[in-house]
């Protein structure tokens, strides 16, 4: 099968766009090994491959840009995937490229994907079409728990631009995804994202900026892919308090004169209460170079994996079989706990 990609981007002279995946011809995303692309015209830049899909589950791709001083950059967007079936159709993408400076790009971290926004945006079900020649993603990050993507256009497909009846986009993984018929449709064709309020049943708004554009009508016997990038609104409506704090500053009263990985529980126990959403952690690799006060330096790590053994809580290594030997220890450790600053050496 064949697959072109499409590419929305805007370039310099001396500058270029390349491809990198997960097969051979695309360099097994080495972007030293990455496919150039071709310029197609002001709006697109283009490549195809050849692929067979009886090899591959799947294809996952990103774009790579280099600039006129020969300095590469990937973009941000590590979640374009292509299904590989037998006896597929030809697929033809149109991307939007994903620049590591948008900071909507933090919000599908694990932090935000797994606790903060966990369960955003409201699920909903639409029938499928008979015939799906368009398959339609974007991404919307803060969306309430009742509300949906939606989409409206200048086509019957698209209801005409009529926000009472807008088609509902589904939640799938990270994406918002719409697979529609488009095959009756006159290109060029003119659509917007927008918000809809599903429990409301209700629009609530378009999203910014001007009409987004489907230019090509594509031959029957392709499947098209469309990557929209981000649901153009304000993305500023989080907030959240954190705290920075090195593990050393943890000290509790069944420390050893310091914090420990231990005292971390309680540290986050409080955060919960005083309404912190985040805690960062300052450098908690291993420093032990010189065996000396040197040492106390926190960023002269060793080591980028190995934690650092001072921070061990005494009591849960040597558990019952040992207990005795960190009773002996009773007395010191009062002693370094007493201490009104971190003695590292001691």
């Amino acid at each position: 099968m064949r697959i072109d990609f499409y590419l929305r981007f805007h370039t310099q002279f001396g500058q270029t766009i390349s491809l990198v995946g997960n097969i051979p011809s695309l360099g097994l995303n080495d972007a030293n090994k990455a496919l150039p692309l071709t310029f197609f015209n002001e709006e697109f830049w283009h490549c195809s491959i050849e692929i067979d899909p009886s090899e591959y589950h799947s294809l996952h791709y990103r774009y790579v840009f280099t600039n006129e001083h020969g300095e590469r950059k990937k973009e941000a967007e590590k979640e374009r995937i292509i299904e590989l079936k037998k006896n597929q159709k030809d697929v033809v993408t149109f991307d939007t490229w994903n620049d590591g400076s948008l900071f909507e790009n933090a919000f599908f971290t694990a932090p935000f994907t797994d606790v903060f926004l966990a369960g955003s945006g409201a699920k909903n079900r639409q029938k499928k079409p008979d015939k799906v020649t368009h398959t339609i993603k974007i991404k919307a990050p803060l969306l309430g728990s009742h509300e949906a993507v939606c989409i409206a256009g200048n086509s019957s497909a698209f209801n005409n631009w009529d926000i009472d009846k807008p088609l509902l986009l589904q939640k799938k993984g990270n994406w918002w995804v719409l697979e529609t018929d488009l095959s009756d449709t006159i290109f060029p064709v003119a659509y917007k994202y927008g918000i809809y309020d599903v429990k409301k049943e209700a629009f609530v708004r378009f999203e910014e900026g001007d009409n987004r554009v489907l230019h090509y009508e594509i031959p029957a016997d392709k499947k098209i892919l469309v990557h929209d990038g981000f649901l153009r609104v304000s993305n500023t409506t989080w907030k959240g308090a954190g705290i920075a704090i090195p593990v050393f500053s943890l000290r509790s009263n069944n420390s050893f004169g310091v914090g420990e990985f231990a005292d971390i529980k309680l540290l986050v126990d409080w955060a919960k209460e005083t309404g912190l959403k985040m805690v960062q952690l300052l450098p908690v690799n291993d420093t032990s170079a010189t065996y000396s006060w040197k040492d106390s330096y926190p960023y002269a790590a060793i080591s980028a994996f190995a934690l650092h053994p001072i921070y061990i809580n005494l009591q849960k290594v040597a558990g019952k079989k040992h207990s005795q030997i960190i009773k002996s220890l009773a007395k010191k450790q009062k002693q370094l706990n007493s201490l009104p600053e971190f003695d590292k050496e001691q």
